[in-house]
């Protein structure tokens, strides 16, 4: 309305008319952030230097600051009387061959084939252009040939993040942390939320809310050591269950209803043998791995593989650090690994900045230009940072780097564009009809809880004091007890409307509305000892929470220890010598080692990051209302283990080991660790014979009957190891792993119901690596054991009956 446009946007409008290249919006703020930020007397002017600016396809202007914001993208639309918005003609960001000029142009041709399409467009793309295109977060438009811009690199790591709550109020839906989901051990929920965000972010782009269709995650470096700053991220310690959760993460955001397209891109990160942030000095822009071909083998690859075979990843993000002294990011021979033995088909990004890596921190290259060199000649196709925008055409203008190179990256870009559908407005597609009413709607929020209740694990339960019946006093302890966003993890994005975290409850809050019938009280200060056991005292049941929410190290910075918190520790000591039944729940991304409390807290309820739901999560698991029936997907080490092994050191047997696989102390609490409200019995259907293989492809097949045995319903999981002979170590030359997951399945039974568990592998599973990283299988006796975690095990013996090892895999870098 007229009347609400101040006289000054009046008369912005009047010179801003001037401005052809301009659709001009009076009171609005078009876009989000800004990629410029200028003084000017007009929106005109304002106009003109948003057309000057290639990267810029909208602006706002400030009539009372005369403040001219340049913007790469057209998201959102809000009101302010004191402001013009405007966008610059053939700058969209939505899809290409809209325009007329372009339709007939073959790479707008959906009758040929993809790469002749691609082709087609990387030919007409000029040397500086490139470097913009192959910018993440900054891919500019191209009015000439109507490509709009895009933005490489969504984080979602368990929720939309780079993106606002929609105008509406609604927000995407956030899950648990990967420490907490994979606790889980159930694929099927990885692959649901990997699902609803590819389908949340389809909804943000078809609304014009966001303009990108790939995401920069799951990560799937394995928790090589509690100490890493970023495990909360992490799947876990074990090779497999990573490369599961990121296999599912992928089919779920990838795959869809159109087979034609795909619904989004992932970007599993980071590539390879990540897991340094900050350490006595060594930053993870200049850290050197020195990782056997062994290690390389059994545990820093096979995760990997997986997801590029098996989940088909369309996006790989090169890492930080050099890897035996070659920087990921400028390393062929990685390259090589991906595309020419797994056959990954998808685009690379590099880590933010870390092409500038190379030659900044690594200083393995002298310049800038040398290290845009190294790493488009490596196959990294985005550059997250300036490093091409300012360096790739000097790099080829110098002839360092020869213009093949930019039009593979180029190619591997747009490709992935197209199989999004980007380049095909007139062919419909179930992808586009998906709506904004999808984002954190109430079946998604319901999947979110479900993952919450899922991941929650029971370490202990003495006297099975839980769960605890309503009604009663409770007193609810300790530090993240009444901060909701506590439970949250890292790479967190919009969650409330507000911005802020009030919308999230707290453990105090879920534990009130489930016990309305009695009373309720808090102590989250810990420094009011004194205060705390009196509540306590007068409180028929206590919950007394442990977090390292704020001391857990992150994104950036290890931890130097993994202890819980002295002053933490002091108030939990206490409220335990109150002596009141007591649950003692555990808040955190990397573990705690709780070493003598472990003697002390009658149960013990490991709840990791369980994220916007968690503390309902765990309210309704001490009450009774959810049964526990999560597993351990780390070691729990005592507190002692850091002292124990260097961690810069990438060995997995350096020390007393790291992991199940090869620690030889004795933890806390072991991988795979979890009890329930109910009993489980494991029995075999029929007992096997010894399996007898000759090959490696012979399968070794087993089925088990799972039983619940208790008077409530619950969830087993079945977790399938295998044993290899110790002798072998003499044969392979490397050391050999005391047992190896290589399956587990996820059940849930009612009171004395029983299922049957099929458990199928080839003879190829059993295979080692051996110094040289080459996989064989070996002739012995090996043991394949089922088990629940804890309590008996069945085992069944496996004769490898081979004259000479077998070659199962080559070292994928022999020839490097």
């Amino acid at each position: 309305m007229m009347g609400a446009v101040s006289h000054a946007v009046l008369l912005a409008l009047v010179a801003g008319a001037l401005a052809q290249s301009c659709t001009l919006s009076q009171g609005k703020i078009i876009g989000q952030d800004s990629i410029q930020t200028l003084s000017t007397s007009s929106a005109g002017e304002c106009c003109n230097k948003c057309t000057a600016n290639i990267m810029c396809s909208a602006f706002t202007w400030d009539s009372k600051g005369h403040t001219c914001f340049l913007k790469d993208n057209t998201r959102g639309s809000t009101s302010n009387p004191d402001r013009v918005s405007g966008t610059v003609a053939g700058r969209s960001t939505g899809e290409a061959c809209t325009q007329p000029q372009t339709k007939g142009l073959p790479f707008c041709n959906t009758a040929l084939p993809i790469d002749q399409r691609v082709d087609d467009l990387v030919a007409r793309i000029m040397l500086n252009e490139s470097g913009h295109l192959l910018t993440a977060r900054e891919s500019i438009a191209i009015p000439r040939l109507g490509l709009p811009s895009y933005y490489w690199g969504t984080n979602a790591i368990h929720g939309l993040q780079n993106v606002d709550c929609l105008p509406s109020g609604q927000c995407p839906t956030s899950f648990p942390a990967p420490c907490a989901l994979s606790a889980a051990f159930n694929d099927s929920l990885v692959h649901d939320m990997g699902t609803i965000l590819g389908r949340e972010l389809r909804a943000y782009y078809n609304g014009g809310f966001h303009n990108s269709l790939d995401t920069w995650s799951p990560t799937i470096n394995i928790n090589r050591d509690p100490r890493w700053g970023r495990n909360v991220e992490s799947p876990g310690e074990d090779p497999v269950v990573a490369g599961r959760y990121g296999s599912a993460y992928t089919k779920g955001l990838q795959e869809g209803p159109d087979p034609h397209y795909v619904q989004s891109v992932v970007t599993i990160k980071h590539w390879v043998a990540y897991s340094v942030e900050n350490y006595d000095g060594m930053t993870r822009y200049a850290f050197n791995a020195i990782v056997s071909p062994y290690d390389l083998t059994m545990t820093y690859l096979p995760g990997w593989q997986a997801v590029v075979q098996t989940g088909h990843a369309l996006g790989v993000m090169c890492s930080y650090n050099s890897l035996n002294g070659i920087p990921t990011c400028g390393n062929p021979a990685l390259t090589n690994v991906l595309r020419g033995q797994w056959g990954f088909e998808g685009y690379m990004t590099s880590d933010s900045d870390s092409v500038a890596c190379i030659w900044k921190d690594h200083h393995y290259e002298p310049t800038a230009v040398l290290a845009v060199r190294d790493a488009l000649e490596a196959g990294c196709d985005i550059d997250s940072g300036n490093s091409y925008i300012d360096a790739l055409e000097p790099a080829v203008q110098q002839g360092l780097v020869n213009q093949s190179y930019v039009a593979a990256a180029l190619r591997n870009t747009f490709r992935m564009r197209m199989r999004l559908g980007l380049f095909d407005p007139d062919i419909p597609s179930p992808y586009k009809n998906i709506s904004q009413d999808v984002v954190g709607s109430a079946g998604h929020q319901a999947v979110s809880l479900l993952a919450a209740r899922k991941g929650m694990v029971l370490l202990k339960n003495a006297g099975n004091i839980l769960p605890f019946p309503p009604g009663h006093s409770v007193a609810v302890i300790g530090e993240s007890s009444n901060v909701g966003g506590d439970l949250l993890g890292n790479y967190v994005g919009p969650i409330c409307p507000s911005g802020k975290l009030e919308c999230v409850p707290s453990i105090f809050d879920a534990v009130k509305d489930f016990n309305k019938q009695g009373q309720v009280t808090n102590v989250a200060d810990v420094t009011q000892v004194a205060q705390a056991v009196q509540a306590a005292q007068q409180a028929d049941y206590v919950i007394l929470v442990a977090s390292n929410a704020h001391d857990g190290g992150g994104e950036g910075q290890d931890r130097y220890n993994i202890s819980l918190a002295a002053n933490q520790l002091t108030l939990v000591n206490a409220v335990l010598q109150v002596g009141k039944p007591t649950v003692l729940v555990l808040v955190n991304g990397g573990i705690i080692a709780i070493d003598g409390l472990a003697e002390t807290a009658p149960a013990i309820l490991e709840a990791f990051m369980p994220g916007v739901h968690g503390a309902q999560a765990i309210a309704e698991t001490v009450f009774g209302l959810n049964n526990p029936g999560g597993k351990m997907p780390v070691t729990m080490y005592h507190s002692n283990y850091v002292n124990e092994v260097d961690f810069l050191n990438m060995s997995m047997t350096a020390g007393p080991g790291r992991s199940y696989r090869y620690y030889t102390g004795t933890p806390i609490y072991p991988f795979g660790y979890g009890l329930s409200y109910t009993t489980f019995r494991l029995d075999w259907t029929p007992q096997p014979p010894v399996h007898v293989v000759r090959d490696q492809a012979d399968p070794i097949t087993y089925q088990v009957n799972v039983t619940n045995t208790g008077a409530v319903a619950g969830d087993e999981v079945v977790l399938a190891y295998f044993k290899p002979p110790a002798e072998l170590a003499a044969a392979t030359g490397a050391p050999v792993v005391t047992r190896q997951l290589f399956d587990y399945q996820r059940v849930t039974l009612q009171p004395g119901d029983s299922t049957v568990l099929h458990f199928t592998t080839p003879a190829a599973t059993l295979a080692l690596a051996g110094a040289d990283g080459s996989k064989r299988l070996h002739g012995g006796k090996y043991v394949i054991e089922l088990s629940r975690g804890h309590g008996a095990v069945l085992e069944a013996a496996v004769d490898v009956a081979v004259e000479e090892p077998i070659l199962v895999a080559e070292y994928p870098f022999k020839s490097a």
